[in-house]
């Protein structure tokens, strides 16, 4: 199985995506074929000389001619709307329609996030700026057709770094992380920049959407084969590499830990833990390394009810990561820890197209069969949610397309 490890180590934007894939071989001659059908006016993707002295990589910029190229997409207030973009979207029939569908629903969560921002209630009414130029629409296009060139069955992704400061928009001057990409990150581990990390704006929205769009798993990489790595390279000079770094292999579970006949089991039982923390929690434990983490109510001491947290583990180093979470983010003042063995079936994930959009679906074999299939609950809920239908609507029509594959 082709496997994708995103390594956000100094940030992502869509550039640095298209850059990193250029670096990995794809030609950007094979990608402007196809992305001419969206019908952008005077563009083309240029392959620079730049190089990074310590990474080398690939800086790929998208040149816009003329000063009024863009001037047809614009709307009355200066914006680009997100119907626009969607409609040219869904008007390229020379891109794959998987990747139109990736492209609209990377579309669709940048409006939602700008929504919740600015309190816009029609998605499609929402108005792009920094996002919404030419050069940002085939960076994002650009990037989901290289990732679909490459043939890739997996992808994951390392822990995102927010970055610092403040950066200039249409809006006026903001803290960073924007507001859009915080929305959009919500969910996904991140890390602070500390010590001599860069600083600055590291993810911008576009590379924050394409984030959500495209991984499976945040967390480390699976055990796999290297068969190639590609560093795109950024605008700006910074002190360590401006670059996303994609790590390319073959894994045979791309998705989770490959089977272990044994497990290391850490436990805790805590009754003054404050609930609201739990969510985070599970987050950091999981970026980690963490194989799985359950939290299930228990009864304390002089009958408290209270919450006993159960993680699992592959390995000694991933015991010690846990169990130092444990003790500086839960107030417990001691953890157990034990061995267990354990069997697991082979999981391969794939993306099923549905009425309502792209949904990822999980498959479990045993002895080379397909005995369970099931969507992805949160890929489902923001299908819904976009679609005005129930969630249990879309995992059904999910369920179908992979039981139906055409």
């Amino acid at each position: 199985m082709s496997h994708l490890h995103i390594d956000p180590f100094s940030g992502i934007a869509g550039d640095m995506l298209l850059g990193a894939l250029v670096d990995l071989g794809i030609e950007p001659a094979a990608l402007a074929a196809p992305l001419r059908s969206l019908g952008l006016p005077g563009w083309e993707i240029v392959r620079t000389d730049a190089r990074d002295p310590l990474v080398g990589g690939a800086r790929v910029e998208v040149r816009v001619h003329g000063e009024d190229a863009g001037g047809a997409w614009l709307g009355d207030d200066g914006h680009v709307h997100v119907g626009r973009i969607l409609r040219a979207i869904d008007g390229a029939d020379a891109l794959p329609p998987a990747v139109r569908a990736r492209a609209r629903a990377c579309f669709e969560r940048l409006a939602a996030a700008e929504a919740q921002v600015h309190g816009v209630t029609d998605l499609e009414d929402v108005g792009l700026h920094e996002v919404g130029a030419i050069d940002a629409v085939i960076d994002v296009c650009g990037g989901l057709l290289g990732l679909h060139l490459l043939g890739i069955d997996a992808v994951s992704c390392g822990p995102v770094p927010l970055g610092s400061g403040s950066v200039a928009c249409a809006h006026g001057r903001i803290p960073v992380p924007v507001p859009a990409t915080l929305a959009l990150l919500t969910g996904v581990p991140t890390t602070t920049a500390t010590g001599d990390h860069p600083t600055g704006e590291l993810v911008t929205p576009t590379g924050a959407a394409l984030l959500r769009t495209v991984v499976d798993r945040f967390g480390p990489p699976p055990p796999m084969t290297l068969r190639a790595v590609g560093h795109g390279l950024g605008a700006r000079r910074r002190d360590v590499p401006n670059a996303l770094r994609l790590l390319l292999g073959e894994a045979g579970d791309a998705t989770a830990a490959p089977e272990a006949p044994a497990v290391h089991v850490i436990t805790t039982v805590v009754d003054d833990l404050e609930p609201r923390l739990v969510e985070p929690l599970i987050a950091d434990l999981l970026a980690d390394g963490a194989l799985d983490v359950t939290v299930s109510t228990a009864q304390g001491k002089k009958g408290r009810p209270a919450l006993r947290i159960e993680v699992l583990a592959a390995d000694s180093t991933t015991v010690t990561a846990v169990e130092d979470r444990l003790f500086r983010d839960t107030t417990t003042l001691g953890v157990r820890r034990r061995i267990e063995q354990r069997r697991t079936l082979p999981r391969t994930w794939r993306t099923v197209d549905t009425p309502h959009g792209p949904v990822r679906v999980k498959e479990a074999t045993l002895d080379g069969v397909v005995v369970t299939r099931q969507p992805e609950f949160a890929d489902c809920l923001e299908r819904a949610q976009a679609a005005g239908v129930s969630v249990a609507a879309v995992i059904d029509a999910a369920r179908r397309a992979a039981d139906h594959p055409e």
